[in-house]
């Protein structure tokens, strides 16, 4: 879809769920689109097919917030469905900038120490099966019998695991992207994967920015120190690194057609993962 698609269709879900809009502007386009209106509300246009994972991002915002975990309020109880895409509208908490790492280790300390709750419906964490993002994949068949090889590589890895904690409610992706500074307190947004999993999932997401994408040990310390534990002494890290690293090539692979910046982009991860590029850390930069 055009942007000038997407922002008719948030237009028509602002219509069917009461909310003003006179203007609406786009902050993120690719996948679940992100836009905001002068009300100020940020609106989620979810992906076809999602509007389970829609509901459940819903309640588990009100169950969070619930158990003074920092989300943004729902402003709608449930998904406005246009066009076959569910639509779901969010508290605006302004564009403060990525949460504090320190902040960030004691929000995913909170929720980790969280009972599992029966009444959301949260999936429990299962490795993606990557087939249908390499199908996708633009690139040309060599690189795509690499990324099925290394798929599968990566599945025998993850299923040799042994877990060393309980599993419990994660964020799934609590990278920078995903959390947000606001006037009180850093917040977790983004939780369509939200999960029962594994909490070493959420803590090496963090470590992930730091040992492979460049982001200043400081931080990644900070996170480690906030959160009470260092999930790089676990075996089991790196694997779950090399999971992370694959899914943010295959992201950029499947947007590589955006511009000659995203194109570059794609094939400069798909060479650090097949070696080519030298040990981590990588300058990978987003799409």
């Amino acid at each position: 879809m055009t942007t000038t698609d997407i922002v008719d269709l948030a237009r028509r879900a602002c219509v069917g769920a009461h909310i003003p809009a006179r203007r609406i502007i786009p902050i993120r386009l690719r996948d679940n689109a992100m836009l905001r209106t002068d009300g100020p509300v940020v609106i989620r246009v979810h992906q076809r097919g999602q509007l389970d994972t829609a509901v459940r991002e819903l309640r588990a915002a009100d169950w969070l917030r619930s158990h003074h975990v920092r989300a943004p309020e729902p402003l709608v109880p449930d998904p406005i469905v246009v066009g076959g895409r569910p639509v779901t509208f969010w508290e605006d908490l302004g564009g403060g900038g990525p949460a504090d790492a320190a902040e960030t280790g004691v929000i995913l300390r909170t929720l980790h120490q969280l009972r599992v709750p029966s009444h959301l419906g949260l999936a429990r964490f299962v490795l993606p099966d990557f087939t249908s993002r390499i199908a996708q994949s633009l690139t040309d068949d060599d690189a795509k019998s690499w990324l099925t090889n290394h798929a599968d590589e990566l599945k025998a890895r993850w299923n040799t695991l042994e877990w060393p904690a309980p599993w419990c409610v994660i964020h799934g992706d609590p990278s920078p992207a995903n959390t947000m500074m606001a006037a009180h307190g850093g917040h977790v947004v983004d939780l369509e994967r939200c999960c029962i999993g594994p909490p070493q999932w959420d803590q090496a997401t963090c470590a992930f920015q730091s040992d492979t994408l460049s982001d200043p040990p400081s931080r990644w310390e900070a996170f480690r120190d906030a959160y009470g534990a260092d999930v790089t002494e676990w075996e089991g890290y790196t694997v779950i690194r090399d999971v992370r690293s694959f899914e943010l090539a295959l992201f950029a692979l499947r947007h590589a057609a955006v511009s000659a910046h995203a194109r570059a982009q794609a094939d400069y991860r798909l060479a650090c993962l097949r070696g080519h590029r030298g040990p981590r850390p990588w300058k990978w930069i987003a799409p």
